[in-house]
Formats: structure tokens, sequence, C-alpha cells
């Protein structure tokens, strides 16, 4: 998936699974990070590029990572720390066209109006200036519980079976 973030694109794709192992100052001390840890292998990237005098490049490359991601990483742990390094979730953070207010615009068309369907509804909100489709209202009246009930077309009158047979013969 592909996502932008100022103007530049920036990847995301998945880590093949493996294993870093960081060497301490001493033989016996060192530490194992798996890349399947998203958190703890974002991290110890930071660390690494903060710590050794490697270049950026080589660091990124070792966690395979882009520079774009190396600086969309550090800037984010800068500003929240290590809850930065999380994954967001994709898609708007709140409603933009049903907010509160036109919900609450579409119900009381609907105690006002209980007869006009969901149509008419939005007609008359984009004639007060809401910006909104059929669609949305009927999903706001779905929601209330408001919905007109649906019929199947017009109802039939009720005839015998003879009746019925006769008729088919003529």
């Amino acid at each position: 998936m592909i996502t932008t973030r100022g103007g530049k694109a920036m990847g995301r794709k998945k880590i093949q699974p493996s294993s870093l192992k960081i060497q301490g100052d001493t033989p016996s001390r060192s530490l194992t990070v798996e890349s399947a840890d998203i958190i703890q292998w974002r991290y110890e990237m930071l660390r690494e590029a903060s710590l050794s005098k490697s270049s950026i490049d080589d660091i990124c490359k070792k966690y395979h990572y882009s520079r774009d991601m190396y600086y969309y990483y550090k800037g984010k742990f800068d500003a929240q720390g290590i809850l930065g390094l999380t994954d967001e979730k994709p898609g708007p953070r709140a409603a933009t066209k049903r907010t509160d207010d036109v919900d609450r615009l579409i119900i009381e068309l609907r105690f006002k109006k209980p007869h006009i369907n969901m149509y008419e509804i939005a007609e008359q909100l984009n004639k007060m200036g809401v910006d909104i489709s059929a669609r949305s209202v009927s999903r706001t009246l779905e929601e209330h519980g408001l919905s007109l009930k649906k019929t199947k077309g017009k109802p039939r009158k009720k005839t015998s079976l003879s009746q019925a047979s006769s008729k088919a013969k003529a």
C-alpha cells in the first residue's frame, strides 16, 4: 500500500521475517531483535542511527526501510515517544458529511414529516445548504431505526384458485 505524506510517497511493505543480533561491548552482551516485533525493530533502527557512525542509508538498508520512512518515524518518535512508532489506522478520523448536527437535522425532518422518503429529505437538506446524499440520509435513518418500511409494488387483489384458472383458460 502506498500512502502520501507531505507530498512524498511512502511505501508500506512487509518486512521479511528475520532477526538482527545487536552486539554489545563484550561477546556475552548481545540482543536479538525479531523483525516481527515492529516497534522494537523501528526503535533499534533509530537508536542505531543516533549512536553509530554509519550513514543513514546503510542503517536504512539494514532495517529494510527507506530514508523517507526513517525520517518519518524519527519525527514521530521525537514528538510522541515509543507510541509514535506504532502503525496508525488508515482513513479519515471523523465523519465529514454525517456530523452530529446533520444527523439531528435528518431525524428532525423525519419526525416533522414522517411520510417523506430519503430522497426528499436529502433534497430538503441540500436546499438548506447541507451537502449530503440520499444514501447518507438512509444510513442515518437506519442507524436510528427510523427507516420507512419497504413495500413491494402495488397490493394484489385476492382471487380464488378457480377464478385464476378460468382467467388463464380465456
